[in-house]
């Protein structure tokens, strides 16, 4: 038997898988407590960000808890550089709510960084930590989860990643380099949440296609619009040799929509819980989910002293986006694709077309052919402009004002992604003779021209 199968099949694994059952059995036995009564779209965001010293270095993760000791709104993430905020749920109006949090909880967290001397980036990486040296948090979460996948990885990822330049990316700990913004949705339904994760995953190639900010990393350039996802299911591969050209990477692609909620669980229930100590039991369901790195995934938020119970529909493909307005382009065309999707009752996309798009998207950007939903292949700025404009009617059919967020994403069809705008104004530096680390700084600074 091979080790991972062995770590998969001991006695704290299985009474994980136990208490995982039970927990899920609970919330399918109660589905009418997270069932809503409203038609309203309700909203939290969550964005990751790397975080620099004077020098452009990562740093300490002593002075990054400093950082965020006392914002409720902030946490720590597996980079010891790294910092995760999140805004609380709201029912959604128009798009400039969105914004409007976002800055006042980045206001105070970049006010927190400058009394330490240090500087937050907006960056989908920290384009220049050296991946031999990844500084990463203390919790336990983050000391296991990517130790077991490094102990567990299969002999056949290559050790050169990269069209440009290259980078080995045979390390877990790599997940502390790369930075993410999720929208989160709350569905009215287990039926509704099912279906938002499916739409969620049709369209993520669109919205990777649209984003691409993750092309940096180590001090190169890997020549890859967004290498996020693609670094992790190499540096998480644990599959074994039969499970190899049957089974994807435990991170990112889905083989099939999900069917049911049921079928959602059975699948986040076959992946190692790893933090699986008999005193976790307790909270095997949202350990779980926790580590179900796909590119769509269904959360659950039980509050039962405030008689709150959420079934919250997660979209994590999008890098986080060089400025606060861009971003929230990204989140409103995410919820007005949604919108849009639900109110058309729009057919599912070929999954097999969807995961070419995938990969076209986040290895090329918009510089590729895309499948629309006809199943004709495209060039990627034409499907892309026919996505916009169902983003557009789906925030009207969802009443949900959009004071000029969709133009931003028009803009990108001519001006390219923030990744070619940070290859552009690096490549210019490096060829007036700048060092790398300083053609990094100016490649940042160029995207927000």
């Amino acid at each position: 038997m091979s080790s991972i199968k062995a770590a998969l099949e001991s006695d704290a694994e299985q009474g994980m898988r136990e208490a995982f059952e039970n927990q899920v059995e609970e919330v399918l036995e109660n589905e009418e407590r997270y069932r809503k009564n409203y038609d309203e779209v309700k909203v939290g965001l969550e964005t990751e960000y790397p975080v620099v010293d004077e020098n452009f270095d990562p740093i300490d993760h002593t002075v990054r808890d400093q950082v965020i000791e006392g914002l409720d709104f902030a946490d720590v993430e597996v980079g010891g550089s790294q910092v995760e905020v999140r805004t609380d749920p709201v029912i959604l109006d128009g798009l400039s709510e969105l914004e409007k949090r976002m800055r006042l909880i980045e206001a105070d967290m970049n006010d927190e960084a400058a009394a330490r001397g240090v500087e937050v980036l907006r960056s989908g990486t920290h384009p220049r930590v050296d991946l031999d040296d990844i500084p990463i948090s203390d919790g336990e979460k983050y000391q296991k989860v990517p130790g077991f996948h490094d102990r567990h990885r299969n002999g056949h990822v290559q050790e050169s990643f990269g069209r440009r330049e290259t980078i080995d990316p045979r390390n877990a700990d790599i997940a502390g380099v790369i930075n993410s913004t999720q929208t989160n949705i709350e569905a009215e339904s287990f039926e509704d949440a099912v279906e938002k994760a499916n739409y969620t995953y049709m369209i993520s190639p669109f919205m990777s296609a649209l984003s691409g900010n993750a092309r940096f990393v180590d001090g190169k350039d890997t020549g890859f619009s967004d290498v996020r996802m693609p670094l992790w299911e190499k540096s998480h591969d644990v599959r074994t040799e039969d499970q190899l050209g049957e089974k994807s990477v435990d991170a990112g692609k889905l083989e099939s929509y999900y069917d049911s909620l049921n079928d959602y669980f059975e699948r986040v229930k076959s992946k190692p819980f790893i933090l699986n100590d008999e005193e976790k039991q307790p909270a095997a369901m949202d350990i779980g989910i926790g580590t179900f790195w796909k590119d769509s995934r269904i959360k659950f938020k039980d509050e039962p002293e405030k008689d709150r119970h959420d079934a919250i529909v997660e979209s994590r493909v999008v890098s986080t986006q060089p400025t606060i307005p861009e971003e929230i382009a990204m989140h409103g065309f995410f919820i007005g694709r949604i919108a849009y999707a639900q109110h058309e009752d729009e057919s599912l996309m070929d999954i097999e077309d969807v995961n070419r798009n995938r990969y076209s998207a986040m290895h090329n950007g918009l510089d590729t052919k895309l499948y629309g939903a006809d199943g004709e292949l495209s060039e990627a700025t034409e499907i892309l402009e026919r996505e916009i404009q169902k983003a557009e009617q789906g925030l009207e059919y969802a009443e949900i004002e959009d004071p000029g967020y969709m133009d931003l994403l028009y803009d990108r069809l001519d001006s390219g992604t923030p990744a070619d705008l940070m290859a552009e104004g690096f490549n210019n530096a490096r060829q007036e003779g700048m060092d790398r680390k300083e053609a990094l700084k100016r490649g940042l600074d160029y995207q927000v021209k």
